[in-house]
């Protein structure tokens, strides 16, 4: 490639060197609005994985925190994830590894890649780096992409966390993708498809929507965030979801909006639940996938529904916040289930289909587009 050509796809960010010949050619015939045949392809995607492993003193040597109610919480979460990484999330990796094919071009990680809860930044970093490489052990020649979680920077000092994460997983992603990224808040691309990835932990909205707005000629925009766009049916966590925990709903309505009119399809995770949303309003579509890789006993390996239809949204937490989405709703499911997912793009629309546990089968389809 010239210099000339290297500068032009540099400049326009799609210059990916860790993808293949094939997603560049796609690439450039987007950016010049020329399509040709149905540019198909696959995404295998994981949700929250809560890495870790026992003893304790592995990752969690020195951590403590002021409040000591939530830290015993967090205590026996070190233990579910230990177990869970044991038994089951093996299972679940091998499985999810067996969804690739020809047409894999990215695998997807919700966010919450590790349990956090560490004692210093070395082992905070040390459990970053374990975790991605143990997960692309199972995908060693497609770009595996994760976004922030609340998890990945959570520690004794959330502060060191964060740091960690800035130090690693920005540097990762440019290895993945073949971009650079510098934050984590970015975008690529892959043929005519536009994936705008979200630190919803400290949201840059600026940074958010010119990335959105850059991604206006794309034939889909996939938004990676880790928590939900709306709010989670949860007595407890409602709140969770973008700009739902700082209580400023003037920002939420904005990027709500700047979603909607973009037609854009959410990919999260952080319930640990298997949800879908579909939802019309603020002029546009809001598509929402939550996905759950968080198999903790048998039961989660099964899919079976708690919640289904627009008027089971949000009868659970029985909040005023959900009235207002309600009527906007054309569909809406909810599972604990956890597993695999695979995402299958073409000009003829976007399905997931879902592999609870290490099943074999997909347990279902869902119809994002």
């Amino acid at each position: 490639m010239d210099r000339r050509k290297f500068l032009e796809l540099s400049a326009a960010g799609l210059f990916l060197t860790g993808l293949s010949p094939e997603i560049l050619a796609m690439q450039s015939a987007s950016r010049r609005g020329r399509r040709g045949k149905d540019e198909s392809y696959s995404v295998v995607m994981l949700g929250d994985t809560h890495y870790d492993t026992a003893p304790e003193s592995v990752y969690h040597e020195g951590y403590t925190i002021a409040n000591a109610e939530r830290e015993a919480a967090h205590r026996k979460e070190f233990v579910r994830d230990a177990e869970m990484w044991e038994k089951y999330s093996p299972r679940l990796l091998k499985r999810a590894a067996c969804l690739v094919d020809d047409n894999t071009r990215l695998v997807y990680q919700t966010g919450d890649i590790i349990q956090g809860d560490t004692g210093n930044i070395g082992t905070h970093l040390r459990m970053l780096d374990d975790a991605f490489k143990r997960i692309k052990s199972e995908f060693p020649d497609i770009p595996l992409v994760t976004v922030a979680g609340n998890h990945d920077v959570r520690a004794k000092d959330d502060a060191f966390a964060r740091e960690a994460y800035l130090n690693y997983m920005p540097a990762r992603m440019s290895s993945e993708l073949g971009v650079q990224v510098d934050s984590s808040d970015f975008s690529f691309r892959i043929g005519p498809d536009a994936f705008v990835v979200i630190d919803f932990n400290k949201p840059d909205d600026e940074k958010v929507a010119s990335l959105i707005a850059e991604a206006s000629d794309a034939r889909y925009i996939f938004v990676l965030i880790h928590c939900t766009v709306f709010p989670y049916d949860s007595t407890k966590y409602f709140r969770w979801y973008y700009h739902g925990k700082d209580k400023n709903p003037a920002a939420r309505d904005r990027m709500r909006r700047i979603l909607a009119e973009n037609n854009a399809i959410v990919l999260c995770g952080h319930t640990h639940t298997t949800e879908f949303l579909d939802w019309y309003g603020d002029g546009g579509r809001i598509t929402q996938m939550t996905m759950n890789s968080v198999w903790r006993n048998d039961a989660t390996g099964v899919y079976e529904i708690q919640s289904e239809g627009p008027a089971q949204y949000g009868r659970k937490a029985s909040q005023p916040v959900f009235d207002e989405f309600r009527s906007g709703l054309k569909a809406y499911s909810r599972s604990l289930a956890a597993g695999s997912y695979k995402m299958n793009v073409s000009d003829g629309g976007v399905t997931v289909d879902f592999y609870p546990g290490d099943s074999t089968r997909p347990a279902h389809r869902f119809v994002l587009r």
